[in-house]
């Protein structure tokens, strides 16, 4: 039980991190903003037991973040258990992605349309992030 309360932990962590970065890079990129403007709607992160939930709100380029569900989101993301999400998420390759799709762990629902530019969008904001960790000098402090 202690286990599972960990893993959950951790995962409502990891889906933080993601809400609060990414309502940081849209206030203060242009680029991310703009990309924002292209579509409304509501995608959703969550497991099957509904138990962890974070909901992205696109409207306008505006993007606000909440932890929960909502009843009619336009997409979501739904991974069939903590256990899962944490291990596709960890590893955050596309192989990982792929394997979750395929094994039938990981299902979308909703207009896909909207989602395909929803995980387009959150691979932006890896970039993104990735290049600014690399242009910071934290090799010095890495010894």
């Amino acid at each position: 039980m202690f286990e599972e309360l960990k893993q959950r932990v951790r995962l409502e962590g990891i889906l933080t991190s993601l809400a609060v970065t990414m309502y940081l890079v849209s206030r203060f990129n242009r680029e991310f903003r703009e990309d924002l403007k292209e579509r409304n709607g509501i995608a959703e992160i969550r497991t099957a037991d509904w138990g962890v939930a974070w909901c992205f709100y696109v409207s306008h380029g505006n993007l606000r973040v909440a932890r929960g569900s909502n009843p009619i989101p336009d997409y979501a993301m739904v991974y069939k258990d903590v256990p899962t999400a944490l291990d596709v998420m960890t590893q955050g390759t596309e192989e990982a992605f792929m394997k979750a799709m395929m094994d039938g762990t990981l299902v979308f629902e909703g207009d896909l349309a909207f989602g395909m530019w929803f995980n387009e969008l959150m691979q932006k904001l890896g970039n993104l992030v990735k290049e600014k960790m690399e242009a910071l000098p934290l090799s010095r402090f890495m010894k």
